[in-house]
């Protein structure tokens, strides 16, 4: 009754425009964030283009995951502002901003459904054609085809029959078919193996043709294509570029790098 009451949890606010085509530019603008009394981003500058596969790194504990957390709006921030196409946030409705940012984390959830209605739980309206094609996108229809009941195989609790890349790809199928502009990946990959890495990361770059794509990395070999990336320390964007720009001109980036090369 404590949740359900707001007692425990403080109440989100939302504003009341509604933008039903959003291009999916993202500007941080001196955005200061404390959580409880520990303060963490003071004066936080960057902006990320429509369309293009951003990554952010650093140490753990860097403030990696609670950048994606103040996009989809989890957290309040204390001062600055986050925009996104040049509205502010704050402006936007729970609606505008739910419908449009998707979030694939380290362990989606997956439900004691079939696989489709695991799907249409982002889109109740969704036909089973949009479904395949999503799946097609996620690279997962193959494997679904194959299974004896297809796309109404149930799959337990949790996903219990599918293995860990075969429920991030639904997972990525799910944002899909949400037809959300930006896809938030926290950590998507860490436990991974090496194959559904590679399957996974193949499938991110294909997304930035039409989606906004910001990856928290925890394995650098998956970024090393990204359009930009920003390298956090101590809660501070230290410095950004591309992999090979940073690998010449960041100390912290190529240590990073090396470690897990080795």
């Amino acid at each position: 009754f404590d949740i359900i009451k707001y007692n425990s949890f403080t109440k989100e606010k939302y504003g009341a425009k509604e933008i039903s085509n959003i291009k999916g530019c993202i500007e941080f603008k001196n955005v200061k964030f404390k959580y409880n009394s520990k303060e963490l981003f003071d004066n936080l500058n960057f902006k990320i283009k429509p369309n293009q596969m951003v990554a952010i790194v650093g140490k753990s504990g860097a403030g990696k995951s609670t950048i994606l957390k103040l996009i989809d709006k989890n957290y309040e921030i204390e001062e600055g502002e986050i925009l996104i196409d040049n509205f502010n946030i704050n402006d936007l409705s729970e609606k505008t901003i739910k419908n449009n940012i998707s979030i694939v984390s380290q362990s989606p959830y997956i439900f004691n459904l079939s696989i489709k209605e695991n799907i249409k739980l982002a889109n109740p309206k969704s036909t089973d054609e949009e479904i395949i094609n999503v799946c097609k996108k996620a690279q997962i229809h193959d494997l679904i085809i194959e299974m004896v009941n297809g796309y109404d195989t149930i799959v337990g609790e949790n996903g219990v029959i599918l293995s860990g890349g075969q429920k991030q790809r639904l997972a990525i199928a799910r944002a899909l078919i949400k037809k959300s502009k930006i896809i938030l990946f926290d950590e998507a990959t860490s436990a991974l193996d090496n194959n559904n890495q590679e399957k996974i990361k193949n499938i991110i770059k294909d997304l930035t043709k039409d989606h906004t794509v910001i990856i928290v990395a925890h394995r650098l070999s998956t970024i090393v294509d990204a359009d930009n990336i920003l390298v956090l320390n101590d809660y501070k964007i230290v410095n950004s570029g591309t992999h090979n720009e940073l690998m010449k001109k960041c100390i912290e980036y190529k240590n990073l790098y090396e470690i897990e090369d080795n």
